[in-house]
């Protein structure tokens, strides 16, 4: 049947797609607002002051008779460089034959905060050369101070010296300073282990250690290098570090903080590796110690708080040798305690011993020199 043309022009047909004027111009205006909050906020240049070891440093060095040599390798006057894309290497500087610093080389970076930690130190330094990983490791050493994810403001002053490591975790902090205008504070930690090699840790000026350490009766483990993950601590992936990671060597005893009975053995080994956990009814709680090397408790043993259950190990998915130690509620795994702050578990902190303290300052006044203000 054939359709007359003129039936089809008599019916009102809407041949035009709705998409009225008015949203193209919101759409327009979004745009444009976006655009200039990204080149006022986040593209603008970032102030960083690339430092190089001053005079002072070279005689403050012969102070310390093992350090007779120094190499400068950036001797200029601090600069203060302006740049967007901000790809910068870091001053740095050499000792040799030196006890102090045992020939290693230091690395060091002044910057005002922009954004957040780790879009700042990516603007500094490539993803290639580790910003990821020395943001990570500057974050931790902050979260003794504040909570850096409400406290953290544009502005703020960082100075960082460091050293490169081999291996997985790349850095090594040798000294903070972080200027915060909220608190109206500069907080500092210098890294000292002359007084103990195996058990080094982070101190403020006077000496006072920044972190915090379990009693001993109490502790999972009472000899460990450093600690290198608090619970809270962002990974890529999972959101939230459930536990506090204590780097220690294999084979380090590890022990039950408190009296209770072993609920699971060696559970989802993949993951966690050799692995206890111990039921706490009294308290309220279960803890967990992952990555062991060796175990040496049952599920249904009951066991005292102080007594050995395992030895810390690199087992399971895990970078480096190193103790998991969890805290979760009992009736609810997911809320998870800080151990440092749990009312259960007592904590203090250590003070240089007054026969180290003058080789404390000069490891003080030695870092300060690195960076100066610009």
């Amino acid at each position: 049947m054939d359709i007359p043309t003129s039936s089809l022009h008599s019916q009102n047909i809407q041949t035009k797609i709705r998409f009225p004027f008015r949203f193209g111009f919101i759409f327009l205006f979004i745009v444009s607002v976006g655009l200039n909050i990204h080149f006022l906020y986040f593209d603008q240049e970032i102030d960083v002051a690339v430092a190089s070891v001053p005079q002072e440093a070279e005689k403050l060095l012969q102070d310390f008779p093992e350090a007779s040599q120094v190499q400068v390798l950036h001797n200029e006057t601090p600069q203060l460089v302006k740049t967007s894309e901000a790809i910068i290497k870091p001053a740095s500087f050499t000792v040799s034959s030196a006890t102090l610093l045992e020939g290693k080389t230091i690395h060091s970076l002044s910057f005002k905060v922009r954004n957040s930690l780790n879009y700042t130190v990516c603007k500094i330094m490539s993803r290639d050369e580790g910003c990821a990983a020395l943001s990570a490791h500057l974050g931790r050493l902050m979260a003794w101070f504040m909570d850096i994810k409400k406290s953290m403001r544009n502005g703020d002053s960082l100075e960082v010296v460091y050293q490169k490591l081999e291996g997985p975790e790349q850095f090594k902090i040798l000294k903070l300073s972080y200027k915060s205008k909220l608190f109206g504070k500069t907080f500092e930690a210098f890294y000292f282990d002359e007084f103990d090699p195996r058990n080094g840790g982070y101190f403020d000026n006077e000496g006072n250690e920044i972190a915090q350490r379990i009693v001993e009766a109490q502790s999972p483990i009472r000899q460990y290098i450093e600690i290198t993950s608090l619970p809270g601590d962002f990974r890529k992936g999972i959101g939230g570090h459930s536990g506090t990671d204590f780097k220690a060597e294999v084979g380090t005893p590890i022990y039950s903080g408190f009296a209770g009975k072993v609920t699971r053995a060696n559970w989802n080994v993949r993951a966690n590796g050799y692995c206890v956990e111990i039921d706490h009814p009294k308290l309220g709680i279960k803890t967990l110690y992952l990555h062991l090397s060796r175990v040496k408790v049952k599920p249904g043993q009951i066991v005292q708080a102080g007594q050995q259950i395992a030895e810390s190990g690199n087992t399971g998915r895990t970078f480096a040798p190193h103790l998991h130690y969890e805290i979760q509620k009992r009736k609810n795994k997911k809320i998870i305690y800080n151990p440092f702050t749990f009312k259960h578990h007592k904590s203090y902190t250590r003070k240089i011993p007054s026969q180290y303290y003058s080789t404390f300052q000069k490891t003080v006044e030695l870092y300060n020199s690195v960076i100066k203000e610009s």
